[in-house]
């Protein structure tokens, strides 16, 4: 779930060499980009999020691989336009999205690389079109169980203490708490917003929050380490540049819109998760899961009921690891994992 920017966001565009756009129709155009071998089987790269953007460290661990790697920003997020748009943002868009590009480049098929809500977005993808994944590689997985989210936030409150609660706002610190442990329903009396639907709807105020998508930013970031911001002993510090309607804004705005729209499900158990379970019926092909043991994020349980659904999973469970991309032992067992998934049988 952590959208840590990276120092320059257009780094990739340098390297990739230009900018390419995808028009999806609803008003939105996709940043995508492309390395490796044209003529090679093809990987498709998933961010996570939701509200994230594609990075480097993701596309590096193919780096030199007999791959054609491609990947995206989806809707709203990143590099793609509109910047933070929730217009038809939605999870089924998202799918279209992926299976959009793949005829505008012309791929038959593809293996999925996706990390935490990527990974739900390869699983949706590949249960709908299960004929075009050769593969997939799951980072940090997660679905977006009411299970999941609730573990998430749990230390919240907690971590804003009096001055972060002061700072924030009662009311919209009382909201994301609540946004993370509600369960689905047709329509929210605390937010006045349709689940599931579309954002033409009265949006509720906190959504466009600078300062709660601020502190939220910060609490994502310490829950990203190891043990999450409990174990770091980190706690909420205000601020100090000037708040203003920029990409941490966007990102949050697209963030709190699929866990309103798609978060809360059922907690884990027999059925909680369709498309992984009809996928492991309809599926056989290679499955390559990796995750954190200390990952305070995204639970790595999820990562170990998942492996179960498919006898050939290979699972890795990185002990001392949390979520972010750069820490060094999940980087280093990522890059290795990459290496292995991705080389000629």
């Amino acid at each position: 779930m952590p959208l840590s920017p990276s120092p320059d966001p257009d780094a990739i565009d340098e390297i990739a060499g230009g900018r390419r756009r995808l028009t999806v129709g609803d008003g939105h155009r996709l940043w995508w980009t492309e390395r490796g071998d044209p003529a090679a089987p093809a990987l498709l790269v998933l961010h996570g999020g939701p509200g994230g953007r594609t990075r480097e460290p993701t596309l590096a661990w193919w780096q030199g691989l007999p791959l054609r790697v491609l990947a995206f920003d989806q809707r709203g997020c990143g590099r793609s336009q509109p910047s933070g748009s929730l217009q038809h943002n939605t999870l089924a868009a998202l799918v279209e999205d992926i299976e959009a590009l793949r005829v505008e480049l012309g791929v038959g098929r593809w293996a999925l690389a996706g990390g935490s809500w990527g990974a739900r977005l390869a699983l949706a993808y590949a249960a709908q079109h299960p004929q075009r994944v050769n593969g997939l590689f799951l980072r940090s997985p997660f679905l977006g169980s009411r299970a999941e989210t609730a573990r998430y936030i749990e230390p919240w409150f907690d971590w804003l203490g009096m001055r972060g609660r002061a700072w924030v706002g009662e009311a919209a610190a009382q909201s994301l708490s609540r946004l993370y442990q509600a369960a689905p329903a047709s329509f929210d009396a605390d937010t006045g917003f349709t689940r599931g639907g579309d954002p033409a709807q009265t949006l509720p105020e906190w959504l466009d929050d600078t300062r709660l998508a601020r502190a939220w930013a910060e609490f994502d970031d310490g829950q990203s380490l190891p043990g999450g911001v409990r174990r770091a002993g980190k706690l909420f510090t205000e601020p100090t540049s000037a708040t203003g309607r920029d990409d941490g804004l966007a990102s949050w705005r697209v963030h709190a819109w699929h866990a309103l729209a798609h978060w809360g499900c059922a907690d884990p158990g027999a059925g909680a998760w369709p498309e992984a379970e009809q996928l492991s019926r309809a599926w056989s092909g290679p499955v390559s899961i990796v995750a954190g043991a200390e990952d305070a994020c995204c639970d790595p349980a999820l990562a170990r009921r998942l492996a179960t659904l498919w006898p050939q999973a290979l699972l890795q469970i990185v002990p001392g690891a949390g979520h972010r991309l750069d820490d060094p032992l999940l980087a280093a067992a990522l890059a290795a994992a990459a290496r292995a998934f991705g080389a000629p049988p």
